[in-house]
C-alpha cells in the first residue's frame, strides 16, 4: 500500500501519538479491506465488527497469512450497547494490549445513538480506549512509547441520519480517509467485466491531502496508484500493488 496511506492506516510504530482516523465511503468502497489490511500489516490488533465477517477482506479465496491472522483478535459485539460494554470492559479481557484499535461499520452502531450526546460518548470511549492501551504498551528499545492507533470505518451515502452525527465524529477523529467512485476511471470497465475504481483522499491535520486511486479486481486484488493533482506527489507515494479484497459489506 501507498506509504503515507499506509502510515495514517496502519499500526503506529515509534513516536508521538498518531491521529485517530475516520474511513469513510459508500457500500462496496474497499472500507473494511483498508481496515483489514492495515490489520494484517501491523502488530497486534483489535478487530471490532457488528458481526462476524462472511469472508476476509485482504486475502483471496483460499488464501491468507496464518501469522499475520495471528496477531488480529476479532469480536463481534451486535449491539451499541453491547459495543459500549465491551469497550468498558476490555481493559480486563484482553491479554495484551493491541497496538491498533479498528471499528469497522460505525454508521450501524450510531443508528443504536438516541442523540448527539450518545454519539458524542461513543467517539469519546473509543479515544479513551484507544489512549489506554498506548499507556499499556509501554517504552520501545529506543526509548520512544509505542501508541494504539484508532481507525473506524463508516458508510455514507447522504441518505441516513446517521451521516448527521459526522460533524461530532470529526471532533473525535481530526483525519479522514474519504472514498469515492471513480466514475472516469471506471467509465466503460464494468461492462467489459473490469476493476472497479475508487478515488481515496487523506485529509490530516498539518498535512497536504493526498489521493490515490484504488482498483479492485474480480479476484480480490486491490491495485493502490497516487493521483498527481496540485502539487507534487509524496515521494513515499510510490505506485504498488497489495492484496485486498473487493467484498465489502
Amino acid at each position: 500500500m501507498s506509504a503515507a496511506l499506509q502510515g495514517a492506516l496502519g499500526a503506529a510504530g515509534p513516536g508521538p501519538a498518531p491521529t485517530p482516523t475516520l474511513v469513510l465511503g459508500p457500500a462496496r468502497s474497499g472500507r473494511s479491506a483498508l481496515l483489514f489490511r492495515a490489520a494484517l500489516g501491523g502488530p497486534r490488533a483489535l478487530f471490532l465488527a457488528p458481526r462476524a465477517l462472511q469472508r476476509l477482506p485482504g486475502a483471496r479465496r483460499g488464501e491468507s497469512d496464518p501469522r499475520g491472522l495471528q496477531r488480529i483478535q476479532f469480536l463481534y459485539p451486535p449491539s451499541l450497547r453491547e459495543l459500549l460494554r465491551l469497550l468498558a470492559s476490555l481493559h480486563q479481557s484482553l491479554p495484551g494490549p493491541p497496538a491498533l484499535l479498528l471499528l469497522d461499520g460505525l454508521e450501524q452502531y450510531l443508528a443504536g445513538c438516541p442523540g448527539p450526546q450518545a454519539a458524542a460518548r461513543l467517539a469519546a470511549l473509543l479515544v479513551d480506549t484507544a489512549s489506554y492501551f498506548t499507556g499499556r504498551l509501554g517504552a520501545d528499545p529506543q526509548g520512544s512509547a509505542p501508541c494504539c492507533q484508532l481507525i473506524a470505518s463508516m458508510r455514507v451515502s447522504g441518505e441516513t441520519e446517521v451521516e448527521d452525527h459526522l460533524c461530532i465524529l470529526q471532533r473525535y477523529f481530526p483525519a479522514q480517509c474519504w472514498l469515492c467512485l471513480d466514475s472516469a476511471a471506471a467509465l466503460g470497465q464494468e461492462d467489459c467485466g473490469g476493476d472497479r475504481m475508487f478515488r481515496a483522499r487523506l485529509s490530516q491535520p498539518g498535512a497536504a491531502d493526498q489521493e490515490w486511486r484504488l482498483g479492485f479486481g474480480l479476484d480480490g486484488e486491490m491495485s493502490v496508484s497516487p493521483v498527481l493533482w496540485g502539487r507534487a506527489e509524496d515521494p513515499g507515494a510510490a505506485s504498488d500493488t497489495d492484496r485486498a479484497a473487493g467484498a465489502e459489506k
